[in-house]
């Protein structure tokens, strides 16, 4: 019987697959081995520049940290996975303190938004992310240390901490090295780990059970706000002015993760970002008005996500605006397009004109300090040297 038994075929197109995803995990990771400690090296060789001009430092540093970012999207849209954006406008919000709160499903939410990020200019290397403090211990939590970015303690014995750390971070390094935009997760973390809690938490509160968002916590947002924020998005000084909720939608319900990105083994999907961007104003200041604020924004998630996933279509839903509160005016609407990548997106930055106008201007009184004092000490010994008219050198 065993000999009548037919052979299975092999699949050609299994094999293609396969192939691919060894082939594509491997670069990967070599990849990830030879840049990361290439930028550590040019980062420890740019040193010596902060005791000259510190924001020119930021500068190279962020412009290397854009080519990592650069890399990180390339994982995703070279195996397929794109990202289509709806809701509001939020574009013209690029040179404009920001605060960015997103959903967060599964490991493969933060290299989609550095991808959709790095698709625009001088916004991937000007934001600061809040990140849970085991992402710290990564290949790319390293840079995201070095590029100044902060990693929040979960859990109740490391709150108080956590946040109060977080304050004096805003004051040390969001406001003073001018970081635009401040990308936030609320939840605290995935959706499997958080959901659970999140529920039990739910029944003992009389709040909703939600099932494709957690409950988000409240402690980071009041910091920043508190600590990072304007009062209106008109007025005086140099914090916050908008804030933008983000809801990340992948197909079915079903999130990709790092494993598929790296591979590529799943199929080729689009992962919906949808905007919704409110004025400073328009955000309770009050702890319990603020929960409040923030627990119907993930409401609303959990109704919008569950609408795709049951008719595979997203609603097209308003942003709630505060009552009473001056809401953004003529804020377009994004028409679903596909973010568009250029694998070489990062070479545009290097047209030298900021980096040689920021140098000059930031070396300005360093140089002019030093040349004045030669110019005047020569001009001196001049006029108190006899010097023969053929030996002034032309």
């Amino acid at each position: 019987m065993a000999l009548n038994t037919p052979r299975r075929r092999l699949d050609p197109e299994r094999i293609y697959l396969c192939v691919r995803a060894a082939l594509r995990f491997i670069f990967w990771t070599v990849n990830n081995f030879y840049c990361i400690p290439v930028h550590f090296c040019w980062v420890f060789v740019l040193q010596p520049l902060k005791l000259v001009s510190k924001s020119t430092y930021w500068l190279l540093e962020g412009v290397m940290f854009r080519w990592l970012l650069s890399m990180v999207a390339l994982w995703s849209y070279s195996a397929g996975y794109h990202i289509i954006e709806l809701g509001d406008d939020v574009w013209d919000l690029v040179c404009e303190r920001t605060l960015v709160l997103f959903n967060h499903q599964s490991t493969s939410d933060v290299p989609l938004i550095m991808a959709a990020f790095n698709s625009r200019q001088n916004l991937s290397d000007n934001i600061m992310w809040i990140m849970d403090h085991v992402f710290r211990y990564t290949n790319f939590g390293i840079v995201s240390w070095a590029h100044g970015d902060f990693f929040i303690h979960a859990g109740k014995e490391h709150r108080e901490m956590s946040l109060k750390l977080l304050g004096q971070h805003l004051h040390d390094f969001y406001l003073p090295r001018d970081r635009k935009w401040l990308v936030l997760f609320p939840e605290g973390g995935f959706l499997k780990n958080r959901k659970p809690s999140s529920q039990r938490y739910a029944v003992k509160n009389n709040l909703p059970q939600l099932e494709n968002v957690a409950l988000p916590r409240v402690g980071a947002l009041k910091v920043i706000l508190d600590n990072a924020a304007t009062e209106k998005h008109n007025s005086e000084g140099d914090g916050i002015r908008y804030v933008v909720d983000a809801t990340i939608a992948y197909p079915g319900g079903r999130p990709l993760d790092l494993l598929n990105i790296f591979t590529g083994l799943r199929p080729s999907c689009e992962t919906i970002f949808h905007y919704r961007r409110y004025n400073i104003e328009e955000i309770p200041r009050e702890e319990e008005a603020l929960t409040k604020w923030l627990y119907s924004r993930y409401e609303e998630k959990e109704a919008i996500l569950q609408e795709y996933y049951d008719t595979g279509s997203f609603p097209n839903v308003p942003t709630p605006h505060s009552p009473g509160a001056a809401s953004p005016n003529n804020v377009r609407s994004l028409t679903g397009a596909r973010v568009v990548h250029d694998p070489l997106e990062f070479l545009p930055h290097l047209n030298g004109k900021r980096f040689i106008h920021q140098t000059l201007e930031e070396l300005q009184d360093y140089v002019t300090g030093s040349t004045t004092q030669v110019i005047a000490s020569t001009a001196t010994q001049l006029d108190s040297s006899p010097v023969e008219t053929g030996n002034i050198p032309t």
